[in-house]
């Protein structure tokens, strides 16, 4: 009887690269797609930090095949996340990912392999064409952005999601804060957040991993967010979110913008969705104008939240605490191993600098 991970002549699935690592997910993937009747002809890699992803080029189709990491979502919640997408896709003229069914009409299958130590879920959505846009993001482009994001916001609060919907809290820091929000009624209610036990478990990590001195440095950076959050909470401005809409997940394609990889939405204010997209751009030489193009094109459709402009810097330290986090639960894994410390130290530096300006 074969050992789960241990088949003959292989080693521990956790001991290898990351080049290791993806060929036996790759193995994997192809056996997914057999339960949606797709005969691939090529399977190239797109990514591999949280899920592992890639381009499936069949026989007049072309498609994206997400692995999602284990322990993260269930079946359920990425059901949840389908569910959404199949709404947009239905109810609006968004350019969002359709989700594919298998053969027996599920959109979520699990596959497993010896090799491979944790059965993986496993969805397929058709593939959007268009590019990622970097340092030559422009306020135009920004603005079509800021109208997406708008709309994507106003679809959800005008959506009622099916009895079974689950999805957790966009401002958890740690994957089992995600968890345990799965498991209550509260993800989508106002209250402390990051809650306390989520801090706790941020702060030993800190701690235990960097220094004392960083754990109390991230401790005041945990009240000035939940000070936020407690003023967001009464701005009636909560909702359904994308939840990691930064600049490589949404795609442009000529006048026309898409918001793909919503494996992150969830519950929270709307303003994290905007705070979000401005976060990795705040060193760009012209960010003045890409902000007020982007939330000029939001505001126009939908009401910023009373003290927006305010609030923005603290949620900006919102993102980089999740950041950290998750570098930090990440740090075992093949594309972390070697980088860990110096990622979080960047972080951190940026943090503390961060603060000195919040707090004066």
């Amino acid at each position: 009887m074969a050992v789960h991970g241990r088949g003959p002549g292989t080693r521990e699935f956790s001991s290898l690269t990351r080049r290791g690592q993806l060929g036996r997910l790759r193995r994997l993937g192809r056996s997914a797609l057999l339960r949606y009747g797709i005969d691939v002809a090529a399977l190239t890699t797109l990514g591999y930090a949280e899920n592992a992803t890639f381009r499936v080029d069949s026989r007049g189709a072309t498609y994206l095949l997400r692995m999602n990491r284990p322990h993260v979502h269930t079946a359920g919640t990425i059901e949840s996340e389908m569910a959404w997408l199949s709404a947009l896709r239905h109810d609006t003229t968004l350019r969002v990912p359709e989700p594919v069914p298998a053969t027996d009409g599920s959109l979520v299958v699990s596959v497993r392999d010896e090799a491979v130590p944790d059965p993986h879920l496993c969805v397929v959505l058709r593939w959007l064409d268009g590019r990622f846009v970097d340092k030559r993001l422009t306020p135009a482009k920004l603005a079509l952005v800021g109208t997406l994001t708008a709309r994507l916001h106003a679809h959800a609060a005008g959506w009622t999601p099916p009895e079974w919907f689950a999805r957790p809290r966009v401002d958890a820091l740690s994957d089992g804060a995600k968890a345990n929000a799965l498991s209550s009624d509260d993800a989508a209610l106002p209250g402390e957040h990051p809650s306390r036990d989520d801090g706790d478990v941020v702060l030993e990590l800190f701690e235990s991993l960097v220094s004392p001195a960083d754990a109390a440095l991230v401790s005041r950076a945990l009240e000035l967010v939940r000070t936020t959050a407690r003023e967001l909470d009464g701005s009636g401005s909560f909702g359904l979110i994308h939840g990691d809409l930064h600049y490589e997940n949404f795609l442009f394609n000529g006048s026309e913008v898409s918001a793909i990889d919503f494996d992150d939405c969830g519950w929270g204010h709307h303003l994290y969705d905007l705070a979000v997209t401005l976060s990795e751009l705040r060193s760009r030489p012209r960010y003045d104008q890409l902000e007020d193009a982007f939330l000029g094109s939001y505001a126009a459709e939908r009401p910023l939240p009373k003290g927006y402009a305010s609030h923005l810097p603290t949620l900006f330290v919102l993102r980089e605490l999740q950041i950290a986090t998750w570098i930090l639960e990440s740090r075992e894994r093949a594309a972390f191993r070697e980088h860990w410390r110096k990622w979080t130290r960047e972080v951190l530096d940026w943090l503390a600098t961060s603060l000195r300006e919040i707090e004066r």
